[in-house]
C-alpha cells in the first residue's frame, strides 16, 4: 500500500494551523493540473490568483487564504497569496470541496428552516454576518462562496428564488412549504367535504363532481343512491374536499381536491357495471 503525504521535522504539535477562507476560485481541470505541478516559485503567476487576491494579514490575528477548487473534482488547494498574482504558501486538501459543501448545506438548512417557519410574505432575509458567526462562512458578492451558496439553496425544493446583495440573502419560498402561508390559506378556505353537501343537492337539478386531473365527472345523484356498503367502498370520494363550486351550462360543478382523480373513474366504472348487471337480470318481480 502506498500513501502520499507531506512529512516534515517539527518540534511543535503536528496538527495544522487554522486559516480563514475569504474567496473560492473554481477553475478548469487543465489549469488546475498546471497549478498543482508548480504552485509556487518565481514563474508561477496565475491570473485566477491575481483576480481573487486575498490579503493574508488583516489585523485580526488570523491568516486569510484563497481556496482553489477544480470543476469535477473534490480536492483543492489552500493558497496564501503573495502580492504578485502568485502563491506565497500552498497546501493540498484532499476533500476540500466536500468540506466547503458541508458548511454550505448547514447554512442553507438554517436559512430554509428559519424562513419557512417565520415568513408571512413568502420571502426571508438573512444577513451574511449572521452566517459567518454561526457557520464560519465569509459570504460576500463575487467571492465564489456566494455562487456556491446560491446553487445550494436553489437545489432545495422549498426555494423558488434567491437574491444576494448589500450583505444580505433574500430567499423566496414556495407557499406550500411556508407554515405561516399555509395557515392563512387554511383559515380562508372552509373545510367542506362531499358527504357534507350531498343532502343539500337533492332535487336541485343536476350536479357534477369534477377534478382538474380527471377525464370524467360523477353525477352526485349516483352517490346519493349508494348503500352503506357502497359508501364504505367509496369513502375516499365522499371524504374529498370541495375546493370550488360553480355553475356551468349543464348544472352545478363541484371541483374536488385531496382525492386521486382515478377515484371518479373508478366510481363510474363500478356504477356502469352495476347498471349492466341489473339489465342482464331483467325484471325479477314475481
Amino acid at each position: 500500500m502506498k500513501i502520499r503525504a507531506d512529512m516534515c521535522k517539527k518540534s511543535g504539535p503536528l496538527w495544522p494551523l487554522e486559516y480563514t477562507v475569504d474567496r473560492v476560485a473554481n477553475i478548469p481541470a487543465d489549469l488546475f493540473d498546471r497549478f498543482m505541478s508548480q504552485p509556487q516559485g518565481r514563474y508561477s503567476h496565475f491570473d485566477f490568483i491575481e483576480q481573487n487576491h486575498v490579503a493574508p494579514y488583516q489585523d485580526d490575528g488570523v491568516c486569510h487564504c484563497l481556496l482553489v477548487l477544480c470543476e469535477g473534482r473534490v480536492d483543492g488547494v489552500l493558497v496564501q497569496c503573495d502580492g504578485y498574482g502568485g502563491a506565497d504558501l500552498s497546501s493540498y486538501l484532499p476533500g476540500a470541496r466536500d468540506v466547503v459543501q458541508a458548511g454550505l448545506d448547514r447554512a442553507a438548512g438554517f436559512i430554509v428552516r428559519q424562513g419557512a417557519e417565520r415568513t408571512v410574505s413568502g420571502s426571508w432575509f438573512v444577513y451574511c454576518e449572521e452566517l459567518e458567526e454561526k457557520f464560519g462562512l465569509s459570504i460576500s458578492e463575487g467571492n465564489g462562496l456566494d455562487a456556491m451558496l446560491r446553487d445550494t439553496l436553489e437545489r432545495r425544493p422549498e426555494v423558488e428564488a434567491v437574491r444576494m446583495g448589500s450583505g444580505t440573502i433574500e430567499t423566496t419560498f414556495r407557499p406550500e412549504f411556508c407554515k405561516g402561508l399555509k395557515s392563512s390559506a387554511e383559515e380562508e378556505k372552509p373545510d367542506i367535504r362531499v358527504r357534507d353537501i350531498l343532502p343539500l343537492l337533492t332535487g336541485g337539478g343536476l350536479a357534477f363532481l369534477t377534478h382538474e386531473d380527471a377525464r370524467t365527472s360523477v353525477l352526485t345523484q349516483f352517490l346519493q343512491e349508494l348503500t352503506p356498503t357502497g359508501q364504505e367502498d367509496f369513502t375516499a370520494l365522499l371524504d374529498a374536499r370541495v375546493a370550488e363550486i360553480g355553475l356551468s351550462c349543464e348544472g352545478v360543478e363541484i371541483v374536488l381536491a385531496d382525492v386521486e382523480p382515478e377515484e371518479l373513474e373508478r366510481f363510474n366504472e363500478a356504477y356502469d357495471a352495476f347498471q349492466d348487471a341489473e339489465q342482464a337480470m331483467g325484471d325479477m318481480t314475481p
